[in-house]
């Protein structure tokens, strides 16, 4: 199971995987899946202003 949250521990998105799936890999799907809706008029936040992550998500591609 990987999970994004926001800074007070609050789910944003989830993504179920077989266990033998790097974290890596599933790394792109899970942040493209976050989506924040804005207080006022206009498209729902999908880009982070940071992320906090663990050395698996450490790639260039995900840093990117």
């Amino acid at each position: 199971m990987h999970l994004a949250c926001d800074g007070k521990g609050r789910p944003l998105a989830i993504l179920v995987t077989p266990g033998q799936r790097h974290d890596s890999v599933c790394a792109r799907p899970l942040m493209e899946r976050i989506r924040v809706p804005r207080t006022g008029p206009g498209r729902p936040r999908c880009r982070p202003d940071q992320v906090i992550a663990d050395k698996a998500y450490s790639s260039r591609g995900f840093r990117a």
